[in-house]
């Protein structure tokens, strides 16, 4: 039976509305830029806000670029150039001190023979207990000691059994090197987060192992590479523990996130002769422009606003010889490795060896090619004096199984092998003996130092201005209206949507700020919830900050993109030295000097209604602005600290944590900053989400409270456990 004329037109009406909705998400009507209305956009300006976070981060970082650039344009001569790669070094690698070279405590496995070289299955340790397994290709009977190459693995969930891999490595040993090679923490035998039964990864791909555990290290002050960068130090330890070895040729080459560790390790370790990074070189201004920041274990705590970039680690290496081997259509820009690569040869020339850096360029896409790989078995043959062949032979490659080197395939289950997570942990213990903030009386002590790390670390911005305040319409109610508007800022880009619901008058009214990590609509897909609050005689300011709402990330996710949020914006906003809470607790700044020049506002009278994650990026506003009468927060995350010591934590929770921030101040001194006004929180929740019962709270909480009894001010601070379940009942309890 067909479908009649009317019918296939409401079927496209139909269609055509949830298509809109769905590619909004939210009520079009609730939209301040009115998205869709005649047929045709408006606020064209403001178009491209679903990818306001990341292009305010980028332009934050293209800010950290210019001020690099004006300072080497400075820099001439071979000292001057020393001077400053000097603090490039601490940039990169300082972290790497605190680091011990302990017993590897090596061994064999296994052991493979082939015609022209044998296998030997490795396991050793980076640090006690932390397991790092590899594969030692050695060439029959050598008669002296031979050349090596260290050969880093990019992001295969296989590592170095995948054929892609195994190209290089096995031409390599056929030329005369002994090569090595080693699973990089989240790949290979080595994942981080196993699943008991299968072994398979509880949280996914390699990049997202990266990140997951990478972004706790960056929230306790540190990148996550440092055990990469240091797992390479201790291979080259292995390697030159071989009779085998030379140890006055050394070489290392690597693709895609081999290429990150091969810049990384050869720009750190004085004993790599040769490097050659391939598929990795590029620089964060053409990578902002292009495929955004990656994951985590590729950049380093704060990299950009302390002036790094990607021609600093080939400038390290100077005068050594260098290859950068890249891909005309790789999604690392081929641009930003010229770029790149043109920079640092004025640095190999300072040093009186301009040679020594090349750059080679294959046509294709990410990965390797012929042409590439024979430019490396070249460069090596020339590099580490071990003349011969550079063609790209035919190999018989081994199976995923003959290259596994422990009984059960995972260091986690036949070693009980320490992870990052664990290494962490002991990290974080050792920041807490360093609190500045770890009573009351030192929070009073310390009470200013407290404030400006705050702003610090976080990245809070009071210096914006507000150039208008426009309006943009409004949806008419029985009882209230909601008026629409948005923040057009003098000396920035990002625009603030918000509205501003009130009955039909413009007294001045006692005023609940209501934010929601979804935005204006989290409060707006509750009509019950508005009358309530109308009803008990007050106007409500719902906005979306940067990041939620109208401004949430809806297309860019990044090679990490876990239960519904980007790593790589959370990355990529520590590179800058910004945070996604000060982000938002700066939009919330500008918001609050609107609030202020309103005269249907009772500034005497304003509640904050805070949920979940927005909890933090709140705290890090109202400890710096004074005038806000009463705060309630609904599901706060207990602490950053519960987010680094718990092993599968919630994304949404770290999400507005601040790297850096536990050792200076926590979600319980941010509250406790709050006294003597009136502060209610309403089911703390732990790192997984769940609400936290009453022994617990009492661990968490007693410095909250203990602030508010020495302040006179206990009456003032209220701990509320309902089901678990938090509809607005609690809330009207408590306005």
């Amino acid at each position: 039976m067909g479908i009649s004329r009317m019918n296939r037109v409401l079927l496209s009406l139909m269609l055509f509305i949830f298509f809109i909705s769905g590619s909004y998400a939210q009520d079009l009507r609730i939209s301040v830029f009115d998205r869709y209305q005649g047929g045709q956009d408006r606020w064209m300006r403001y178009t491209g806000i679903g990818n306001a976070l990341y292009h305010h981060i980028a332009g934050l970082a293209e800010k950290c670029l210019l001020e690099r650039q004006k300072n080497i344009a400075q820099l001439e001569t071979a000292s001057e150039w020393k001077d400053y790669l000097e603090k490039k070094r601490d940039v990169f690698f300082s972290g790497l001190e605190g680091l011990e070279k302990t017993p590897l405590n090596a061994r064999l496995t296994g052991r493979i023979v082939r015609e022209n070289y044998s296998v030997d299955k490795v396991v050793f340790q980076s640090l006690p207990g932390f397991y790092v397994t590899g594969c030692l290709f050695v060439p029959n009977q050598p008669e002296e000691q031979l050349p090596a190459v260290l050969v880093a693995i990019g992001h295969s969930q296989a590592a170095f059994r995948r054929d892609i891999y195994q190209q290089n490595i096995l031409n390599l040993v056929n030329k005369g090197f002994v090569v090595f090679t080693f699973d990089p923490a989240g790949q290979g035998e080595r994942v981080l987060y196993p699943d008991p039964e299968s072994g398979k990864s509880l949280i996914g791909s390699s990049t997202s192992e990266h990140s997951y555990a990478g972004a706790q290290c960056l929230l306790a002050g540190y990148s996550v590479n440092e055990y990469f960068i240091w797992d390479g130090v201790r291979a080259i330890d292995y390697l030159l523990s071989r009779p085998e070895v030379d140890p006055l040729r050394i070489g290392m080459t690597g693709i895609s996130g081999g290429g990150t560790l091969t810049a990384f390790l050869s720009a750190y370790d004085d004993r790599i002769l040769a490097a050659a990074p391939e598929c990795y070189i590029t620089g964060y201004r053409r990578l902002f422009e292009s495929i955004g920041p990656q994951d985590a274990e590729q950049n380093f705590y704060q990299g950009l606003k302390r002036g790094g970039d990607h021609a600093d680690l080939l400038a390290l290496r100077a005068p050594k010889a260098t290859m950068v081997i890249s891909a005309t259509q790789d999604f690392f820009s081929i641009q930003g490795a010229r770029e790149t690569c043109a920079e640092s040869k004025a640095v190999f020339a300072a040093f009186g060896k301009p040679e020594n850096l090349t750059m080679v360029e294959s046509d294709g896409s990410h990965g390797t090619s012929k042409s590439s790989r024979e430019h490396m078995y070249r460069f090596f043959h020339e590099n580490l004096n071990q003349p011969g062949s550079s063609e790209d032979q035919k190999v018989n490659y081994f199976s995923e199984e003959e290259l596994t080197v422990t009984p059960t395939g995972q260091v986690s289950s036949s070693y009980n092998s320490r992870s990052i997570f664990d290494l962490n942990k002991d990290r974080v213990r050792l920041i807490r003996q360093k609190s500045i903030a770890a009573s009351p009386g030192e929070i009073n002590q310390n009470r200013q130092l407290i404030l400006d790390k705050v702003k610090e670390l976080s990245g809070h911005d009071a210096s914006r201005a507000i150039k208008s305040v426009v309006y943009t319409g409004k949806i008419a109610y029985q009882d209230y209206k909601i008026e629409k508007y948005f923040i057009q800022g003098e000396n920035f880009d990002c625009p603030i949507p918000f509205v501003f619901i009130k009955p039909y008058t413009d007294e001045a009214r006692p005023l609940i700020l209501y934010l929601d990590p979804a935005g204006k609509s989290g409060l707006l897909s509750n009509p019950e919830e508005i009358e309530s609050y109308i009803n008990k005689g007050y106007s409500i300011l719902a906005p979306d900050l940067l990041g939620t709402g109208e401004l949430a990330n809806n297309s860019y996710k990044g090679d990490s993109y876990i239960k519904d949020y980007s790593f790589n914006i959370w990355i990529g906003a520590n590179l800058v030295g910004q945070s996604i809470a000060g982000l938002q607790s700066s939009d919330l700044d500008l918001l609050y000097r609107h609030i202020k020049t309103r005269t249907d506002v009772d500034l005497e009278n304003i509640t904050v209604v805070a949920r979940n994650e927005i909890c933090s990026s709140y705290l890090h506003f109202a400890v710096l602005n004074s005038g806000i009468k009463k705060t309630v927060l609904v599901n706060p995350v207990i602490s950053y600290e519960e987010i680094l010591l718990e092993r599968l934590y919630d994304p949404r929770y770290l999400w507005t944590a601040v790297p850096g921030a536990v050792e200076f101040y926590d979600m319980p001194v941010l509250e406790s900053l709050l006294a003597p006004s009136e502060l209610v929180i309403i089911d703390p929740v732990s790192a997984k989400g769940e609400v936290l019962d009453l022994n617990n709270l009492q661990d968490s909480l007693w410095l909250l409270e203990e602030v508010y009894r020495a302040g006179n001010a206990e009456d003032s601070c209220s701990i509320v456990l309902t089901d678990g379940v938090v509809s607005c009942s609690p809330i009207l309890g408590y306005l």
